[in-house]
C-alpha cells in the first residue's frame, strides 16, 4: 500500500491510499466469487444476465472496501503519517476495477497541537483533610442500621399517627374545584417527620387506620406552577407503620464484611477519612479546571466537532421548546449560551487531551469498567447486555470521560504539589 497526505487547512488532511492489486486482488476474488453463486430466476445456476455480475461486483465490493478494507489500510496509514483524526475519515473518492488497484481519498480533522502546560502557573493550596468530629463514626453507624430498618404494620388498640412512623396514603385535590397536575395520588408512603411530602404531615398526625380527612393545604414546589397556591385535599390514611430496627448479630456484621461492632466502627472510620480526602481532590479538581483554559491562548477547534456540539444543543433547546420548558423570547439568549459552553468544553477535553499526551499518561479502563458494572448491578441489568445498547454505550462513555479528565486532574495537582508520581493510582 501507498499513501500520501495533504494538509487542507487548519487541522483539516487528507490521505490518499492506494491498495496494490496484489493486496487488494484476493478480496476482489472473494466478492466476485460469492456473488457467481447468486440464484437469479429464469436463468440456470452459475448464469448471470450480460454485465449483470460486473455491475452488482462494482456495488458489493464499494460496501467491502467502506466497511473492511479501507478502514484497516487506512489505520496503518494513520500510524505511519503519525496522524490521529478526531473525526471520523470521510470517503471522498473510491476508484476500482477487477485488473486495477484500489484508491481512496479521505478527508478528516486532526486535535490541536497544544504547548506543554505550565504547572508553575496553577495555584492551588494544599489542605489537610478535618479530623473525625466526636460522634462522628457513631452516627454513620446509627445510620447503617436505620438502612437496614424494615416496616411492620402498627398493631394495638386506637392507634393513631406519631411522628417517626410511616403511612401509605391517597389523595385527590382541586383548586376551585378543579384537577390539576398531581392532584390524584394512590399509595404514597412517606414518614411523619421526614423530607418527603412535608406538606401532609401536620394533617396525617393523630389520623386512624381507614380515616378520611378533607384539608386545606398549601402546595409545594413539587406542584410546579401551582406553587403557593392553596388547594383543597380529600386524605384518606390506608396504613400506619413502625420501623424495626434489626438484630445487631453476626449476620448484620457479615453484610458488611466484618465480625464485630469494633471492625465495622473500624471500618466507618476509615471510609469517613477516605472521604474527606475524597472531597478535598474534587476540590483540587474544580480548582485546576478552572484555571486551565486561561492558561492557554485562543486555539482553533475542529470545526466538524464545533458542528456537532451546536447540533447537540439546537436539539436539546428544540426538545426544551416544545415541553414548554423555556419560551421563545429565551431561544436566543440559550443557544448561545450552549453553543459557548459546547465550545468551552471541547476546549477542556483538547487541554486535557494535550496534558495527558505530555505525561504519557494511561488511563486504566478497569476503574471505569468498575463503575459501569456497579451501575447496571444497582439498576438490576446485565452488565454485558446493557454495553450491548446505544444507551450502555453511551453510560460506559461518559464514565469513561469523566473517570480520564479526573485521572488527568489529578496528575496535574500531583505536578502542582510536586508529589511523587508514583504514589499516584495511574498507570504510566
Amino acid at each position: 500500500m501507498e499513501s500520501s497526505v495533504e494538509e487542507l487547512g487548519d487541522l483539516k488532511y487528507s490521505i490518499a491510499l492506494e491498495i496494490s492489486l496484489d493486496e487488494i486482488k484476493p478480496t476482489y476474488d472473494v466478492v466476485y466469487k460469492e456473488l457467481k453463486k447468486t440464484k437469479l430466476n429464469g436463468f440456470r445456476p452459475g448464469r448471470h444476465p450480460k454485465g449483470w455480475l460486473d455491475k452488482r461486483f462494482k456495488s458489493a465490493m464499494q460496501k467491502e472496501a467502506v466497511d473492511r478494507v479501507i478502514p484497516k489500510f487506512m489505520d496503518d496509514a494513520l500510524e505511519k503519517h503519525s496522524l490521529k483524526p478526531v473525526t471520523m475519515p470521510v470517503i471522498k473518492h473510491i476508484d476500482f476495477d477487477l485488473k486495477s488497484p484500489l484508491s481512496a481519498t479521505l478527508h478528516f480533522e486532526i486535535a490541536p497541537k497544544l504547548p506543554e502546560l505550565d504547572y508553575g502557573k496553577i495555584l492551588l493550596t494544599r489542605k489537610n483533610p478535618e479530623k473525625l468530629k466526636t460522634g462522628e463514626i457513631d452516627e454513620e453507624f446509627e445510620l447503617m442500621i436505620k438502612n437496614q430498618e424494615t416496616l411492620e404494620p402498627k398493631t394495638g388498640k386506637d392507634i393513631n399517627v406519631e411522628k417517626d412512623e410511616w403511612v401509605l396514603i391517597d389523595y385527590s385535590a382541586t383548586i376551585d374545584g378543579k384537577e390539576f397536575k398531581g392532584s390524584i395520588a394512590n399509595n404514597l408512603q412517606f414518614k411523619i417527620g421526614g423530607k418527603d411530602y412535608e406538606e401532609f404531615h401536620d394533617s396525617l398526625l393523630g389520623m386512624v387506620n381507614g380515616e378520611e380527612k378533607a384539608e386545606k393545604i398549601k402546595l409545594t414546589e413539587r406542584f410546579e406552577d401551582n406553587q403557593g397556591k392553596k388547594a383543597d385535599f380529600n386524605i384518606k390514611l390506608k396504613e400506619i407503620f413502625v420501623a424495626k430496627r434489626p438484630a445487631i448479630d453476626e449476620d448484620f456484621f457479615k453484610k458488611y464484611g466484618v465480625l464485630n461492632e469494633k471492625e465495622l466502627k473500624e471500618k466507618i472510620s476509615e471510609n469517613l477519612k477516605s472521604q474527606k480526602k475524597s472531597e478535598i481532590q474534587n476540590e483540587y479538581r474544580m480548582q485546576v479546571g478552572s484555571q486551565l483554559t486561561g492558561l492557554y491562548d485562543d486555539f482553533i477547534l475542529p470545526e466538524e466537532l464545533v458542528k456537532l456540539g451546536n447540533e447537540r444543543v439546537d436539539s436539546e433547546l428544540n426538545e426544551a421548546l416544545s415541553k414548554k420548558e423555556i419560551s421563545d423570547s429565551e431561544l436566543d439568549k440559550k443557544r448561545q449560551e450552549g453553543y459557548e459552553n459546547a465550545r468551552m468544553d471541547l476546549r477542556m477535553k483538547f487541554i486535557l487531551d494535550s496534558v495527558r499526551e505530555h505525561e504519557k499518561l494511561i488511563f486504566d479502563e478497569k476503574d471505569a469498567a468498575g463503575e459501569f458494572f456497579n451501575l447496571a448491578q444497582i439498576t438490576g441489568q446485565n452488565p454485558d447486555e446493557l454495553i450491548q445498547t446505544p444507551f450502555g454505550r453511551n453510560m460506559y462513555q461518559r464514565i469513561f470521560i469523566r473517570k480520564q479528565g479526573d485521572a488527568t486532574l489529578d496528575r496535574i495537582v500531583a505536578r502542582v504539589f510536586g508529589d511523587p508520581i508514583e504514589e499516584m493510582n495511574i498507570n504510566t
